[in-house]
């Protein structure tokens, strides 16, 4: 990350300054903001989706994204504990993708940038905190591999890689918690 990051901000800068991304005191308006975080969202999902699901291919796994799979039980770190390659493929590009595409304010890229990293640190985290998003469908994927490689479940769900994670006890668990007790109290893995 610390070689990473100062290339890939002068990168970014480089791209706003081609596309006419406004870096100004210019504030865009809420529905554009809205606009610009609904179109990261779609982007993200999109772009994450299939490189990640390229990264699964035998051949590149076992070269790049295993690294990032040596953990089964994810912790938040884990998000960025990737190859290079796979670092600037799967994260960086799907992150930033929506906000080049659609020419947003630099003020809608951090507020972006605050919901994706925060976004991803629960996914990667193993914990399902109430009225926070579930963990429950990323931990699958770091379970079983080759499922569950979005982010929202959406393109899973089309493609069907989804499948095995919709017949799971996870599946149950995976909505937003609005009480303390946690799921697997409410909805234990086994009978007792």
């Amino acid at each position: 990350m610390i070689i990473m990051l100062p290339i890939v901000a002068v990168i970014w800068y480089q791209l706003c300054q081609w596309r006419g991304i406004s870096c100004g005191y210019d504030v865009p308006t809420l529905p554009r903001i809205l606009f610009d975080l609904i179109a990261a969202i779609i982007c993200e999902e999109i772009f994450f989706y299939y490189s990640h699901r390229l990264f699964h291919h035998p051949y590149i796994y076992k070269r790049v994204h295993k690294k990032h799979h040596e953990w089964t039980a994810p912790i938040g770190l884990v998000a960025v504990y990737a190859h290079p390659i796979e670092h600037v493929l799967c994260n960086i590009i799907p992150v930033f993708s929506g906000s080049l595409i659609f020419g947003s304010h630099l003020l809608s890229v951090w507020l972006w940038l605050f919901v994706a990293m925060w976004g991803t640190t629960i996914h990667h985290s193993g914990y399902h905190f109430p009225l926070l998003l579930s963990s429950e469908f990323h931990d699958f994927h770091h379970l079983k591999f080759n499922y569950c490689f979005g982010l929202l479940g959406v393109l899973d769900y089309l493609h069907g890689t989804d499948v095995l994670f919709r017949k799971s006890k996870a599946s149950k668990r995976h909505k937003t918690l609005f009480g303390i007790t946690p799921l697997s109290k409410s909805i234990p893995d086994e009978k007792q």
